[in-house]
């Protein structure tokens, strides 16, 4: 697994750092947030009806595609 990329989101007033790593050709994000609540990762798949985000593992699917949402948005900018 490698570290590619470290950067910080906010979504309503939460910050987020999230950190991109790669692992068997597939990106992964861990986000860790400045509220104590427990890192989560995440990565996306490619579906007929579009990007999908989900937790590895899964659990945590709504926080997911809200996290998700956000880092798609950083990485196209």
């Amino acid at each position: 697994m490698f570290e590619n990329n470290k950067f910080e989101i906010e979504v309503n007033g939460l910050k987020v750092v999230v950190i991109e790593h790669t692992l068997r050709d597939r990106q992964i994000f861990r986000l860790v947030f400045d509220d104590n609540r427990a890192p989560l990762v995440i990565t996306s798949a490619k579906t007929w009806s579009g990007e999908v985000w989900t937790s590895i593992p899964q659990g945590r699917q709504k926080e997911a595609e809200l996290f998700g949402k956000e880092i798609s948005k950083h990485l196209k900018t």
